[in-house]
């Protein structure tokens, strides 16, 4: 023990109040690095409970606890009930001490957080409260530092301040210095933090983030020139970007062009994980903003808008962050038709198409690829658009992407081909035509744990055989092992629009996988389109495939819920199949006639093919 610590226990031993004071003078003019042994010399003053020692003791033990090494013998309880009684006296100076040094004690100290708890939470957001009556700030400070150390990575507290209505007194000490907000940035550093550390847990213990707040936040963001308090900012606002009245307001307060302008200031000093981490953050905010609608047309505003420039100009972007965020954010303006034959119009998507000639590799940036083309695939839907971005070169761009392992990519990839083939004969019939494109189309989807890949690759196929307007590609397709399998699974799809994509599709192979259709799409057709030379291959198909089984399932299912276009493929279909005695008795081994009964008694849709229902029905039944 130091020479200043023995002289002051002498001190206390004596109980000489004048010698206690001189030695704590002494300490805290000159002693503030000593590290103590234990916390008996703490507990033997504070049991003197006198109040002129209490007041320079605190002083004294505010630079103590700044030490690592010394918080451990303040994280007690008996040391720690005693200062949080303190916090009652009226003499301010008495009190500041007091917070410094539980605020010390709880820096990265979850033990000292416990035994202060909620009992001490709430003595000290009181204090927070009352700022308003006192004089100056300094106290307030104190408290809010306090505040964020005791409130650091303890969600108990979080949620316990929560109710103690934390938001509406950290929304009245901002919104009391904003204008002195030059004055005050510590203290909005502090006040920001602590509501940064409830923040993600307001939703879970029903408090509002009012739009009054919001606008306070958004004000300090544009007035801030400190990079924590603007990060702060951000992070607050982030978190709270999904409510649609929060991107609404964000947006018409004009923070996505904030955002921009601090990216272009700072986008040079983004030299680490931390300042990435916080760039990528900003990046996901405009992106966030603008999937709400009514932001997407305000910000777009006829191609016009200032955000969508300032995005259109990060496609030249050398920035893999700021070039997806700039992808990104035009595929959310792309969710309206009239936009993206605007943007087409204007070669956007031949720019995208330029950028995913160089992403288009096993090597590329994964983002990048999701990103370009989910914004080619929402750009590709209006009907118009279609031939343009064929002729742009988009099959030869993206058919390379089929060797890419990422299922996240391979998603999108799937959908981009589905959207662009629709109504658009030559491309649907050179896709379906490649035997190695439909190879990867099968083996995906039994070799994905990705539902979404699963779930699009038969629908891929179905729009593949509807738009292709050829049976010539049919008979390569049904030998692609497993591929009349997977279009019979979705046949059982929870979707109806699904279900009906499929009864179509199987339809048209059967009709197209006759001897006598090899050439000509009408000939073997009977007047209710069945063709009666069905290759007796595909036939072996459908019972391996177990399409009575799948069937079976879903009119059970559905049958009361079927409209009349689906009811209508469905009896089509089963009229194929029952041209086949070997598929006759695998519908009648797998109960489809019992389906089919109950489809009758529970869906009127079903009146319009009664007579045809009635005669599937006597054909699998009849043996």
């Amino acid at each position: 023990m130091t020479a200043h610590l023995n002289d002051l226990s002498n001190a206390i031993e004596v109980n000489n109040e004048q010698d206690i004071l001189d030695n704590l003078t002494c300490i805290l003019a000159k002693g503030r690095d000593i590290e103590l042994e234990n916390s008996n010399i703490l507990k033997r003053i504070i049991t003197l409970n006198n109040d002129t020692i209490n007041k320079l003791f605190v002083e004294v033990a505010a630079e103590w606890s700044k030490l690592e090494h010394n918080r451990k013998f303040f994280t007690d309880r008996e040391i720690i009930e005693f200062l949080l009684s303190l916090l009652e006296s009226s003499e301010e100076t008495l009190v500041v001490s007091t917070i410094r040094t539980l605020g010390n004690i709880c820096y990265e100290n979850e033990e000292a957080r416990k035994i202060v708890d909620k009992k001490g939470l709430s003595t000290v957001i009181s204090m927070l409260e009352a700022d308003s009556s006192r004089q100056n700030n300094l106290l307030t400070l104190k408290v809010s530092g306090f505040l964020v150390n005791l409130l650091n990575e303890n969600e108990e507290l979080q949620k316990a301040a929560l109710k103690l209505n934390i938001v509406d007194v950290t929304e009245k000490v901002l919104n009391e210095y904003i204008k002195s907000f030059n004055e005050n940035q510590m203290l909005y550093a502090f006040v920001l933090t602590i509501l940064n550390n409830v923040i993600d847990h307001i939703d879970d213990e029903n408090v509002p983030f009012t739009e009054d707040f919001c606008c306070t936040l958004i004000d300090i963001f544009k007035m801030s020139t400190t990079p924590e308090i603007s990060v702060l900012c951000l992070e607050i606002l982030h978190g709270q970007s999904d409510k649609e009245e929060i991107k609404t307001l964000l947006a018409k307060k004009g923070v996505c062009e904030l955002v921009f302008e601090l990216i272009e200031k700072y986008r040079n000093q983004v030299n680490d994980e931390e300042s990435r981490s916080v760039m990528k953050m900003a990046c996901d905010l405009i992106v966030i903003i603008l999937t709400g609608d009514d932001c997407m047309y305000l910000l777009y505003n006829n191609g016009k808008g200032k955000v969508y420039e300032n995005m259109v100009t990060w496609l030249d972007s050398d920035d893999s962050d700021l070039l997806s965020t700039g992808v990104l954010a035009i595929g959310n303006f792309a969710r309206k038709d009239t936009h993206c034959i605007q943007m087409v119009q204007n070669g956007i998507s031949k720019k995208l198409i330029g950028l995913l000639s160089k992403y288009n590799t096993s090597q590329s940036d994964i983002k990048v690829q999701h990103a370009l083309l989910s914004t080619l695939k929402n750009l590709v839907i209006p009907q118009q658009n279609k031939a343009t971005i064929l002729e742009e070169g988009l099959i030869n761009v993206i058919y390379p992407m089929i060797k890419i392992d990422q299922y996240l990519v391979i998603f999108k990839l799937l959908g981009t081909f589905r959207m662009v083939i629709d109504g658009q004969e030559k491309a649907a019939l050179d896709l379906i035509s490649r035997e190695d494109f439909l190879e990867k189309l099968i083996y995906w989807c039994y070799n994905s744990d990705h539902l979404g890949v699963r779930g699009e690759i038969p629908r891929l196929l179905s729009w593949l055989i509807k738009h292709c307007h050829s049976f010539k590609p049919f008979k390569t397709l049904i030998q692609v092992k497993d591929s009349v399998k997977c279009l019979v699974e979705m046949t059982s799809s929870n979707h109806a629009v699904m279900q009906n994509e499929s009864f179509f599709a199987l339809n048209l192979l059967c009709i197209g996988c006759g001897p006598s259709s090899e050439n000509d799409s009408s000939n073997g057709v009977n007047g209710n389109g069945v063709n009666e030379n069905v290759d007796q291959a595909l036939f072996e198909q459908f019972i391996n495939a177990d399409i009575g089984k799948n069937l079976n399932f879903v009119v059970n299912k559905y049958s009361d819920k079927m409209d009349r276009h689906t009811i209508e493929n469905l009896v089509t279909l089963l009229e194929q199949l029952i041209n086949s005695p070997s598929v006759v008795n695998h519908l009648k081994s797998t109960k489809v006639g019992d389906a089919l009964s109950k489809l009758i008694s529970t869906n009127t849709n079903a009146q319009a093919v009664i007579d045809r229902l009635n005669n599937i029905m006597v054909q699998i039944n009849k043996n």
